[in-house]
């Protein structure tokens, strides 16, 4: 076997490494950066890049580069741009997104009809082009990429080993995007819903089954930066106070327990603070249902609620709004989310036991649920999913 066909059978098998960067890729801050330096590096040309929403008319792709391209930072500002109007005119992506094919630039257009293309000049040409190969790929969610091999020098020849290559991690390249766009919709959901509890001003932590946080949003964060109300042991979190710590530590070993017997009805609790310290705050402990074979110490188990009187004005005018409560009946309902008992509710709200009986009767016809627990746990996913 010549040195040639060596080299060819080297650049086109799977380099076990290569794969692991390519997975690894959804997890680095620069997604795939690790991946397309090791790509370039195995096909031995200058540069390798992924793009990202492709052809979509006046938005330029999201492109990840092995390397800086050879182009100053004002010049790639204006040539962004000039993709963002261009982008639709792309002779490489639109090839590859109607054959579905791994072609090389020149398959696609001869040099003489590239140097009068407007998209080749003004953008390919300007982050040093000169010769590619490209894939088109796209995962089941409808996120589609570009993963290109780049040269800089036209005296550079990609070879049916380099095509072989790219053929051999297409599939691979699926599942990774498949994964990056799964972790950013759910990092996009969860930063959602964040805002909206932290405009609600609801603190919101996220436990695993040990009780240690695994995520807080701003408004909870606030209060234990504060050392008010929550505290955290070895990232454990606690509740200030004696008589409010007895109360967390019994909600939280029911949330457990209901969620390894996968009881989810019986894991939610809700509670009002009455030690000095937490300001007569509401807090609320729910399981989180568990995946099948998921193990439960360190994956999310328990989602912790905090609400307090700031928070009421808002939070009432929201549920009056989304269960077509009247003032009196958001009012009762807000404070029996908070965890007040129905006569404690009364008594804030400065009603007779009786009336808010009656009123307590409406709210739960109209939101649909029987039991306070039920009310709250589908009053806070409610808001919660407003976001």
């Amino acid at each position: 076997m010549s040195g040639q066909e060596t080299r060819a059978d080297a650049i086109a098998a799977l380099d076990p490494a290569l794969l692991a960067a390519l997975y690894h890729g959804p997890l680095e801050p620069e997604p795939w950066r690790g991946f397309l330096q090791a790509l370039a590096r195995h096909a031995g040309c200058d540069n390798a890049a992924i793009s990202l929403q492709l052809s979509r008319k006046g938005l330029a792709s999201v492109t990840m580069w092995a390397e800086p391209p050879p182009i100053a930072r004002d010049d790639a500002r204006q040539v962004k741009a000039r993709h963002a109007a261009l982008g639709d005119m792309d002779p490489m992506s639109n090839a590859l997104k109607r054959t579905g094919e791994v072609l090389l630039l020149d398959e696609v257009a001869s040099r003489e009809g590239l140097e009068k293309d407007d998209f080749y000049l003004e953008v390919m040409k300007p982050f040093g082009i000169a010769q590619a190969m490209g894939m088109y790929v796209a995962e089941p969610g409808g996120l589609e990429c570009n993963v290109g091999l780049i040269a800089h020098d036209d005296r550079f020849r990609f070879t049916p080993a380099h095509k072989a290559l790219m053929l051999a991690l297409r599939d691979h390249v699926r599942t990774a995007l498949e994964l990056f766009s799964r972790i950013h919709r759910d990092e996009t959901e969860i930063a959602a819903l964040n805002d909206t509890l932290d405009r609600l001003t609801i603190a919101t932590c996220i436990l695993d089954g040990r009780g240690q946080v695994l995520r807080a949003n701003k408004a909870a964060r606030a209060l234990l930066a504060r050392d008010e109300t929550f505290t955290t042991d070895n990232g454990r979190l606690r509740v200030r106070g004696r008589s409010d710590q007895r109360k967390f530590d019994s909600a939280l070993d029911e949330a457990l327990a209901a969620r390894i017997a996968g009881r989810e009805e019986n894991g939610v609790r809700a509670f009002r603070c009455t030690d000095p310290e937490n300001l007569e705050r509401g807090i609320l402990v729910r399981s989180i249902p568990s995946p099948p074979k998921a193990p439960i110490d360190r994956s999310p188990a328990v989602l912790v609620y905090a609400t307090g009187g700031d928070s009421l004005g808002s939070f009432e005018q929201l549920i009056s709004a989304l269960f077509d409560l009247t003032p009196s009946e958001a009012r009762l309902a807000a404070l029996l989310t908070q965890g007040y008992s129905l006569s404690e509710a009364s008594e804030q709200a400065g009603i007779t036991e009786g009336t808010a009986r009656s009123y307590s009767k409406r709210v739960y016809a109209k939101v649909g649920v029987n039991r306070q627990t039920e009310l709250v746990r589908l009053i806070l996913r409610s808001v919660a999913m407003l976001g």
